[in-house]
């Protein structure tokens, strides 16, 4: 009888289950790389479009690539009217993850490319999908608060045509590059839960858009696309810089987190929260907007220093850190955070699905079946002895089945 829970590999940390070429999370030395080009030159020098193009075929695109994938997701900016017409009958107290995991899932009714199976078929699916997720975002968030989507008229971008999208006015320069700069640091990220989630079902040979659902699934669980709204909800309940140094104490002494400190891979500052610390202390000078950054700049400061003197700890920040502060910048509310993350990462996922469909960087495709540790009864060779229904007891008292029930109470020996 198995009576002891075996705690190796929990969460599968430290397991390969996978070859890949996409990209590489170098924990120890803080890199992050996307197809062998470091985030840092990459958020430097480069657009959202051309990452797409980066991650889905290989490498960086030459100047009529680039053209042609910033063609093909403009092409797919106005979102089918059925779509549209699902998220108006939707529950305007619908959480916004679970509206976009299922336009996700229902794009694939308007894919012509759905059922071929060759690798530039999976190309053009992925490159619509993107380009409609963003404006899948855009649009419920504007029919939960009963306004019209903004017109994607005259966009000259990705960013520019989801801001246009989003807020219904033209952005500045300023709003468009940051909105850039966020969709490249959060395209890709090696196999978190969320892409695994891609990865696993795309071994199923489930198509792009199932795979995709799934990994929106996953997104939207507190631990993993929630970060940085919690983030925010920090900052929004110290309020003031005066009130930075007794919250942050009464919080370490409590033995409570400091949310955005901290990360599973990362031994040392979390490369995006480096570049992403930068570009808002560029960008959010002088606006209305700046006091969250000024407090996260504080919190960071005051936490550190007391994690190392009453833990021992020396935690980094990672990219949620900053990027909450950023997104209200933009004007998101918390909840959209996640919703954010996804019209960015969907670029990573569909990387992740191509190389999984086609098994690029391994010998064949292979579904995924893990074991699982079986701690459960066991009575034996024959399973325990069947109790017919009439015999089985009284069960759970007062009708608390569904509350908690002891198990001794609830079930015969």
């Amino acid at each position: 009888m198995m009576t002891e829970t075996s705690t190796k590999n929990i969460g599968l940390r430290g397991v390969t289950v996978a070859d890949s070429k996409v990209s590489l999370v170098d924990g120890d030395n803080g890199r992050l790389i996307y197809r062998g080009y470091a985030i840092r030159e990459l958020a430097d020098h480069t657009s959202f479009a051309e990452i797409v193009y980066l991650l889905l075929m290989g490498r960086l695109p030459s100047a009529g690539e680039l053209e042609v994938t910033k063609k093909a997701l403009a092409d797919a900016w106005n979102l089918p009217p059925e779509i549209l017409a699902m998220l108006e009958v939707r529950p305007k107290t619908a959480r916004p993850m679970d509206v976009l995991q299922s336009c996700a899932a229902a794009l694939a009714d308007f894919d012509p490319d759905l059922d071929k199976d060759d690798r530039g078929a999976r190309v053009r699916s992925a490159l619509r999908l993107i380009g409609r997720m963003a404006m899948c975002a855009a649009a419920w968030y504007n029919i939960r608060q009963g306004r019209a989507v903004g017109s994607v008229e005259g966009a000259n971008s990705h960013s520019e045509a989801f801001l246009r999208a989003l807020t219904g006015r033209v952005p500045s320069d300023d709003e468009v590059r940051l909105t850039d700069i966020m969709l490249v640091l959060h395209a890709e990220h090696t196999l978190n839960a969320s892409t695994f989630a891609v990865r696993e079902v795309a071994s199923t040979k489930a198509h792009l858009y199932a795979c995709v659902a799934a990994g929106i699934g996953a997104l939207s669980g507190s631990l993993h696309g929630g970060a940085n709204a919690r983030v925010m909800e920090m900052l929004e309940q110290i309020g003031s810089l005066e009130n930075v140094e007794p919250w942050v104490q009464k919080r370490i002494e409590a033995g409570q987190r400091v949310m955005g400190l901290g990360h599973a891979v990362y031994k040392t500052e979390d490369p995006r929260a480096t570049i992403l610390r930068a570009v808002a202390e560029q960008t959010l000078a002088g606006t209305a907007q700046e006091h969250w950054f000024r407090l996260s700049l504080e919190v960071e400061r005051v936490s550190r220093r007391l994690l190392k003197e009453k833990r021992g700890l020396d935690l980094y920040p990672n990219v949620d850190f900053y990027s909450g502060g950023v997104l209200r910048a933009l004007g998101l509310p918390n909840d959209f955070f996640p919703v954010f993350f996804a019209v960015s990462r969907v670029a990573g996922w569909s990387a992740h699905y191509i190389e999984e469909d086609f098994a690029e960087a391994q010998p064949k495709a292979v579904i995924y079946r893990p074991k699982a540790n079986y701690v459960g009864r066991d009575c034996g060779p024959q399973g325990c002895r069947y109790i017919p229904l009439e015999s089985r007891g009284a069960g759970c008292p007062g009708g608390k089945e569904f509350e908690g029930c002891d198990e001794k109470t609830a079930m015969e020996e």
